[in-house]
């Protein structure tokens, strides 16, 4: 069976967000395998959601896994590869496996590698930059595109902070493949003695980010976390390795909160996600996955902005912040201390304005 392989390279978050990608690969080419190449310990929730069939997992800083995993596309018959992501190491990866068809965005140094180039348009959302690269096969995706770019309102919040919807053609959700796994939930519930699920009293807190800039102030996870569970809500504080002990801080003065950070895989917190009542994170992975899960998220973006294209993309999206800000951006993926020293796109932020937008969500 001939296999279709994308190779994207990218954080957790830009992974998320080709799922429209991978879907769409599923409905032009149902009869081919889907592999997916990522980061190591990311491909476990694509591969148990059943978005791919297959996964590659290449460990940073190993060279060797490059080569490890060409050893095994060698008895592949590859039809299509795709790769949104465009580092020079992923070109000259890619050159060096055999397929029928390579596809990536148009750039000056990798025409030697890719027989289909396409014009990577900054005026779409990335969920559909990368869609983009499946137009040379689908001439309606094109067209659904352009109507796209010249109808929607992709970064204009309504007053609520609300994101407008992404049309049907290009949704990110899995929350029925995620639903499935009841059994893994029911083992997480007992595990660590969960409450608030099933009645719709559950709140997550990603307080989190890889970028230190990114992060809203411990004061503000606080105060909204404290709010909430005064209302009967149960809090959970949750987070990736190497978070845990900016969650367990979160945590420790919420009463009755728990922290969860680096105790569950990406397909357990997505079990969570999804049952949850409401997400609050920062312009990271963690908005993202609840976009996957279609549960409601409020998201607080500092020093990057929606333009960028890196939105939550689903329709129950809402973003908190400080628009009016000059200083805003200071770059495409933030920084470990604010180039001005002061932080006011995320120090400005006060919890009133989050739990401003959790009441149009949790009414």
């Amino acid at each position: 069976m001939p296999l279709n392989l994308v190779v994207q390279t990218a954080f957790l978050g830009d992974l998320l967000l080709s799922i429209p990608l991978l879907k769409k690969c599923r409905a032009l080419w149902p009869e081919h395998k889907l592999g997916l190449v990522c980061r190591k310990g990311l491909g476990d929730f694509f591969l148990k959601a059943g978005i791919v069939d297959q996964i590659y997992e290449i460990e940073k800083g190993k060279k060797d896994t490059y080569s490890r995993i060409l050893q095994l596309l060698i008895t592949e018959q590859v039809d299509h590869l795709i790769s949104p992501h465009e580092s020079m190491r992923t070109v000259l990866f890619c050159a060096q496996i055999k397929a029928q068809h390579k596809i990536s965005y148009k750039n000056a140094w990798n025409f030697f590698v890719f027989d289909e180039r396409v014009v990577r348009d900054v005026r779409l959302p990335d969920a559909m930059r990368q869609l983009s690269l499946l137009t040379p096969f689908d001439a309606e995706l094109g067209n659904n595109l352009k109507n796209y770019i010249q109808t929607a309102k992709p970064y204009v919040p309504s007053e609520q902070g609300q994101l407008s919807a992404p049309p049907a053609w290009a949704s990110m959700s899995q929350r029925a493949q995620v639903l499935k796994h009841q059994e893994l939930f029911e083992q997480l519930k007992n595990k660590f003695k969960l409450e608030g699920f099933e009645d719709g009293k559950a709140i997550l807190i990603f307080p989190g980010s890889v970028w230190a800039t990114k992060r809203w102030t411990e004061e503000g996870f606080v105060g909204t976390g404290k709010a909430l569970q005064q209302q009967g809500y149960k809090i959970y504080v949750m987070g990736g390795p190497g978070e845990e002990t900016l969650a367990e801080r979160v945590a420790d003065q919420i009463p009755g909160s728990a922290s969860l950070a680096g105790k569950t895989k990406i397909i357990e917190s997505a079990q969570l996600i999804a049952r949850a009542a409401l997400l609050i994170g920062n312009d990271s992975a963690s908005t993202h996955l609840a976009a996957v899960c279609e549960t409601p998220l409020i998201a607080v973006f500092g020093p990057t902005i929606l333009e960028f294209g890196y939105r939550p993309w689903s329709a129950e999206s809402y973003v908190v912040q400080k628009s009016e800000l000059r200083c805003r951006p200071c770059g495409k993926h933030g920084h470990k201390v604010c180039p001005i020293k002061t932080h006011v796109c995320m120090k400005d932020i006060p919890a009133e304005e989050v739990l401003r937008a959790a009441g149009f969500i949790l009414r």
